[in-house]
């Protein structure tokens, strides 16, 4: 079983919260493209409505997730460890909600655009949250 330095988890984290974010933003911004002109008028605010909430929202959770993960018994620990199982659970459902979406006849493309384009910023500047405080961990752990 691959185990890491707890501070790595974070980095764990911070990759797989980027990636996903960049994948749906990007799905977001092809559904833009394909877009009416005058819809734009509206999707942008909401996909910055869209955006603010979730960025308040996973804020919480990296503060959560990065104490759990500080909060760890060993010195290093298990890749997996990464999320909790209600994590896990988590990650499950929103994977199926977005794909059962995809297949709801009624659900205008635009939808796609400015919800997409929100929830993959939101979850992009997770990620990028979660790698400044394992940069700020490796740093505070190379002064000590």
């Amino acid at each position: 079983m691959c185990k890491v330095r707890k501070i790595h988890l974070l980095a764990v984290n911070g990759l797989l919260w980027t990636a996903i974010g960049t994948k749906i933003a990007v799905t977001g911004v092809v559904n833009y493209l394909k877009a009416a002109p005058g819809k734009l008028g509206w999707m942008i605010p909401s996909s910055l409505l869209v955006f603010a909430a979730f960025y308040l929202m996973f804020t919480g959770i990296v503060r959560k997730y990065s104490e759990r993960i500080q909060a760890l018994p060993g010195p290093t620990e298990p890749i997996y460890k990464t999320f909790s199982l209600k994590g896990y659970l988590i990650i499950a459902f929103m994977i199926t909600l977005g794909i059962t979406l995809k297949f709801v006849p009624g659900i205008l493309q635009s939808f796609f655009a400015w919800f997409y384009l929100g929830l993959g910023a939101g979850l992009l500047s997770a990620g990028v949250r979660f790698l400044i405080r394992w940069r700020k961990g490796l740093i505070d752990s190379m002064k000590s």
